[in-house]
């Protein structure tokens, strides 16, 4: 099964865009969904690992896929 990771901030103007695509998608697909905040020491981890410099960035499983807002056609064909 597909592992879908988005890191957001609360300051973040595209996160909650990118949350509500992501929420809508795991409606109609099935794939594990998980949100990681950016200041947490889970997603510092993650920026470091993989030297992310923007948010919301979304990992697929683990590897990064998508900065910023995806277009949803290429969200579901990453998913599939």
């Amino acid at each position: 099964m597909v592992k879908v990771t988005l890191i957001h901030a609360s300051w973040c103007t595209a996160c909650p865009a990118t949350r509500r695509l992501w929420k809508d998608l795991k409606s109609e697909y099935d794939f594990e969904y998980e949100e990681v905040d950016v200041e947490s020491p889970e997603g510092q981890a993650l920026i470091d690992k993989h030297g992310i410099v923007g948010v919301p960035t979304t990992l697929i499983d683990g590897e990064p896929a998508f900065t910023g807002l995806p277009k949803k056609a290429d969200a579901i064909a990453r998913i599939k």
